[in-house]
């Protein structure tokens, strides 16, 4: 999920399982980081994320077209 993070710069390496992630986390930046981390989690109870809300895609006009609009 992404996120904008707002605090001082820093890294993380994130484990799951055997995979292993490595994020810096930049103030304002964007970062995609998984929702059900425990980090995540930590970092958004701080108030250091916000969620991005992605907007649906628009119609193309093609597809806009055929259905008669």
């Amino acid at each position: 999920m992404k996120y904008i993070y707002k605090g001082p710069s820093s890294g993380v390496t994130l484990r799951d399982g055997e995979a292993e992630t490595e994020v810096m986390l930049h103030d304002g930046a964007e970062v995609d980081l998984p929702a059900e981390h425990e980090y995540t989690k930590t970092l958004e109870a701080l108030g250091h994320l916000t969620a991005v809300i992605e907007k649906p895609a628009k119609a193309s006009k093609t597809a806009a077209a055929a259905e008669g609009v």
